[in-house]
C-alpha cells in the first residue's frame, strides 16, 4: 500500500468507515437521500434545486454539518477542473475529504434524455471528470413523467457505454430507490464506477 492510500485509510478509519464504498454509501449517499425528505420539492432550474441540497447539507444535515463547520468535509460546487490540457470544466457538485473526492453530475429531466448520457455520464467515462478517482455519482432531477420508468430506460442506455459488470454492480450495493449502480471501462485506468439517483421535483 501506497503513502496515499495509507493516509486514506487512516483517515477513513478515524471516521470510522471501512473502505471509500462505505464511505461514499453510508455517509455522501445517505445525506443526500435524507436532505431530499427534507427540502422543497417544487419544479426549478438545475442549479436551483441542486442548492436547495447544498443549503440543507450546510445548515440542517444531522450528518454532514458537523463535519462541514469543523473542515473535515468540504463539499463543492460550480468548482472548475481541468477536462485536458486544453478546456475547462465546472463539477456540480462534490463532497472532498483527506485524499478523496466524489464527484456528482446533476441533471434536470422531463423524459430518458440523451443528455443524461452525452452530457453527464461520458464525462467520467472521456476522465473529464473524476479521472484520479473510482467512484462517481449522478442525481437526476425529475420534473415531468414517471420516475421509475425514466431511471429503467438510462439503466438500459447507461449499459451501452463501455459497461462493465464488474464485483460492483454484481454486489448491487446501492439499495436506494429510484437508482442503479453501473460501472464503465476507461482507456489506460481504472474503470470508474457510478451511483445514479433519480429525485421526483414535480409537485406544483
Amino acid at each position: 500500500m501506497n503513502k496515499k492510500n495509507q493516509f486514506i485509510q487512516f483517515a477513513l478509519g478515524a471516521l470510522g468507515y471501512k473502505s471509500k464504498q462505505d464511505l461514499i454509501e453510508n455517509l455522501f449517499i445517505k445525506s443526500i437521500n435524507d436532505t431530499y425528505n427534507r427540502i422543497n420539492k417544487n419544479i426549478g432550474k438545475e442549479n436551483d434545486i441542486r442548492d436547495r441540497f447544498i443549503n440543507d447539507f450546510f445548515f440542517d444535515s444531522p450528518l454532514l454539518k458537523g463535519l462541514i463547520n469543523r473542515n473535515i468535509l468540504f463539499v463543492n460546487w460550480e468548482r472548475w477542473v481541468f477536462k485536458n490540457e486544453d478546456d475547462l470544466g465546472r463539477t456540480d457538485l462534490s463532497f472532498a475529504i483527506s485524499g478523496i473526492e466524489f464527484i456528482i453530475e446533476c441533471k434536470r429531466l422531463k423524459n430518458a434524455s440523451s443528455q443524461y448520457i452525452d452530457k453527464g455520464l461520458k464525462r467520467f467515462i472521456d476522465k473529464e471528470y473524476s479521472k484520479n478517482e473510482t467512484h462517481a455519482g449522478m442525481m437526476g432531477f425529475i420534473i415531468n413523467g414517471d420516475i421509475k420508468s425514466i431511471c429503467s430506460s438510462l439503466e438500459s442506455m447507461c449499459k451501452k457505454e463501455a459497461f462493465c459488470e464488474n464485483e460492483f454492480v454484481k454486489s448491487k450495493t446501492n439499495n436506494t430507490e429510484n437508482s442503479f449502480v453501473t460501472s464503465h471501462n476507461r482507456k489506460e485506468i481504472d474503470a470508474i464506477n457510478i451511483y445514479h439517483l433519480f429525485f421526483a421535483f414535480n409537485l406544483k
